[in-house]
């Protein structure tokens, strides 16, 4: 039997004593708990861009912008941040938060469907003391929630808290396409961009922007985060050195709900599906799928009817985010309903996402007659399968808007005509922005005749605007009428 004689002392509390009789009996701390666990503020860094962007109105002009944002270290000696922060970096620089010095990085991949980039540093000796953080899973609505990043206010790091609020599709706002995302209610601010936020140690998501419509209020609660599984997603893709993209099915459907909808493609009341109502061509999905068919599950995981599949454990998510959790050319299974037979298909996901929203990092214009044209790239749309079976992949074409008009003699009566987008020159369509320009510098017609899809018509002298274009460059004070494009292609046909 224990025999422990407490001796008392006046100057010692008699709480103290018993604190070191139970600390000799039962140990405060075990073996494990005594191994120093790594601090996540040395793996957040405080990230400085400096920018150059072009003005879509005046694109002879370009504005030099900087601002502060957060990255923090992954795997392979990269820092993780938001493409919407570096997409058209032109000096980036990274600070520990414990050290005023400052390291030259640069953008090593990019993927602005997801808005995630990844940087590198020309100096590598930073990663000595500055181990990535290791990356969690989805977390469950109501899980406490640590943010630590470089918001206004200043210079120092700042860590906050809140909680998971709620998990679900969301638009993201750089690309403009839809991906899961993880809504927070936590203290977020400009400079929080490219946050890690933290459960239990473990990397949740990654800060990608504040929700829209208290963007400009005072007190910003809620902010939406990128989740791990995409970026997993993306470091895996990079694994061979090339960043491939995201799958989507590339088809059109509708879900199906309705009782009387689901008895007349033959499903039972406790089967959902999603209605193929058109297919795109050049996929896979245009081989092996018909319109008509009801997709009821993916890889054996049924789709409920609130149009969700079941993920991990009891989470629940929409289909959409287990077909584009997937690396591209990946197989999924999928289970069909096919004019009330059972069939199952193995679908290659040969069809990568875009992103809708991203504005060129240079400007491609020309200005003649006063007019101000402006190149974007026009994503590849869906060609129906039934009216293209085979042929080459759609290509990636051009849209031309007049997005200015110089007031001057030649012009009168469309000054004030921009933006419009236009359709043809002179009545004949055009696909690419070198064919474009070469419709207007066409000598043989005196008469320009620019028109949009409503037929709304805009016309160029063209002999008043050739007389007077050199004049109109130098009275507006601009370098040149068209700047200099090694990449475009060779005029169509």
């Amino acid at each position: 039997m224990l025999n422990i004689k407490i001796l008392r002392n006046k100057k010692r509390p008699f709480f103290y004593t018993l604190l070191i009789l139970f600390g000799m009996v039962y140990p405060l701390t075990s073996p494990a708990d005594a191994i120093a666990t790594p601090d996540p503020a040395a793996s957040v860094v405080e990230i400085t861009v400096h920018t150059r962007q072009y003005d879509t109105a005046s694109p002879w002009n370009t504005t030099s912008k900087s601002w502060i944002a957060t990255g923090f270290i992954v795997e392979g000696k990269r820092i993780l941040t938001t493409a919407q922060l570096v997409g058209n970096a032109v000096y980036i620089s990274i600070r520990p938060h414990d050290s005023p010095k400052t390291f030259e990085a640069e953008v090593d991949s990019i993927s602005h469907e997801v808005n995630l980039a990844l940087l590198t540093l020309k100096d590598e000796t930073f990663f000595d003391k500055h181990p990535p953080l290791p990356l969690g899973d989805l977390p469950k609505p109501e899980d406490k929630v640590s943010l630590y990043g470089y918001p206004v206010g200043g210079n120092k790091l700042s860590i906050t808290t809140g909680i998971v609020s709620r998990i679900e599709y969301q638009t993201y706002t750089h690309s403009g396409l839809t991906f899961q995302a993880i809504q927070v209610d936590a203290d977020i601010y400009s400079g929080s961009l490219g946050s890690p936020a933290l459960v239990a140690g473990k990397v949740i998501g990654i800060v990608s922007e504040i929700a829209p419509e208290i963007a400009k209020t005072t007190t910003q609660n809620i902010g939406y985060l990128i989740p791990t599984a995409r970026i997993k997603q993306l470091l895996e893709d990079l694994r061979d050195g090339t960043l491939d993209g995201i799958p989507e099915l590339w088809v059109d459907y509708q879900f199906i709900t309705n009782p009387t909808h689901k008895q007349y493609y033959r499903l039972t009341p406790d089967q959902n599906g999603i209605l193929i109502n058109q297919l795109c061509a050049n996929s896979d999905a245009a081989l092996l799928l018909l319109p008509g068919d009801v997709i009821t599950a993916i890889d054996g995981k049924p789709i409920t009817e609130t149009n969700f599949i079941q993920t991990n454990g009891k989470q629940y998510s929409n289909f959409q985010s287990h077909i584009d959790l997937h690396q591209l050319n990946d197989i999924v299974s999928l289970d069909i309903i096919r004019s009330g037979k059972r069939i199952n298909q193995n679908l290659e996901l040969n069809k990568k996402s875009l992103a809708k929203n991203l504005k060129e990092s240079s400007a491609r214009y020309f200005i003649f007659g006063g007019f101000v044209f402006l190149a974007s790239r026009k994503l590849p749309e869906c060609v129906p399968a039934t009216e293209e079976e085979t042929g080459a992949p759609p290509i990636e074409a051009d849209t031309v808007q007049i997005v200015q008009v110089l007031p001057a003699a030649s012009n009168i009566g469309f000054h004030d005509v921009a933006p419009m987008t236009l359709s043809t020159v002179n009545g004949e369509t055009f696909s690419s922005w070198t064919y474009f320009q070469s419709l207007v510098k066409d000598g043989s017609q005196k008469t320009i005749v620019l028109e949009n899809e409503t037929g709304y018509q805009v016309v160029i002298n063209r002999q008043l605007a050739e007389k007077e274009h050199d004049a109109l460059l130098e009275k507006y004070r601009i370098p040149t009428a068209k700047p200099d494009d090694p990449a475009e292609e060779e005029a169509e046909p």
